[in-house]
């Protein structure tokens, strides 16, 4: 009996015995952890109903209305390009023809099987042009082009999302940059930059950029750093979740 006590009390010795006030503060720990996941899952899920959305109309009694035709899609399609171009030319903003790589079915109305990965890459375009619009130190969309792979996604989470690959170059003041790759990650479309690449500095701006306050620019380029005009080639790629 006295070995076997012995046997209890060091058995007891080096277990973790805990009250009722520990197993309360696990059971919280638990809940927080669970709610700050759901969090995360709604956060997520917000931004890939974004991606995964299509346009919306003015319908009857002026409700915004689900676009179900393909042909009624493929017209607010190309309204949209119409519209995003436009502000590119309001804002001073230099784009060479075709920089935006939108889809053309010239007169072919495209199915829905189609219209939905356009429709993802209409959203990326939109936000990039918005980025673009909201930096005032960009003076050219040098080109957006979509990608067939990525160097960084894993595969190994292709179960959870999967990646659309996105190269954007632009022609910007140097001091911009750190505020134009802050735009884009805070983004409503999920993107992740695999690199940056500064190609060349000291650029002229482009001329049908130019306004006014850029004399003041040219004058002073060579006097402040910050000011020099240089292009920058942004590797990134898009999340689209599978929620």
């Amino acid at each position: 009996m006295e070995d076997l006590s012995s046997a209890l009390e060091r058995y007891t010795a080096k277990k973790d015995l805990h009250n009722e006030a520990w197993i309360t503060s696990k059971i919280q720990e638990a809940e927080l952890y669970n709610k700050e996941v759901e969090k995360c899952k709604s956060f997520l899920k917000g931004m890939d109903d974004h991606l995964e959305s299509v346009f919306m109309i003015q319908g009857t009694e002026e409700r915004l209305m689900k676009v179900e035709d393909e042909a009624l899609w493929k017209n607010e399609y190309e309204k949209r390009i119409s519209a995003l171009l436009a502000k590119l030319e309001t804002k001073h903003v230099a784009a060479d023809k075709g920089v935006l790589p939108f889809q053309n079915w010239e007169t072919v109305i495209p199915t829905w099987d189609s219209i939905l990965s356009v429709q993802k890459r209409f959203w990326i375009i939109e936000a990039i042009v918005n980025i673009i619009l909201n930096n005032t130190g960009i003076t050219k969309l040098g080109k957006i082009t979509f990608k067939e792979s990525c160097c960084s996604y894993d595969t190994s989470f292709a179960h959870i999302y999967t990646a659309i690959p996105i190269t954007i170059k632009v022609e910007l003041q140097a001091d911009r940059i750190q505020y134009l790759l802050h735009d884009i990650l805070k983004s409503p479309v999920p993107f992740v930059i695999e690199g940056v690449n500064i190609s060349s500095i000291d650029k002229i701006p482009s001329s049908s950029s130019y306004t006014e306050s850029d004399s003041v620019l040219s004058a002073d380029t060579n006097d402040n750093p910050s000011h020099s005009i240089t292009d920058v080639i942004i590797d990134a790629y898009v999340i689209d979740y599978k929620t």
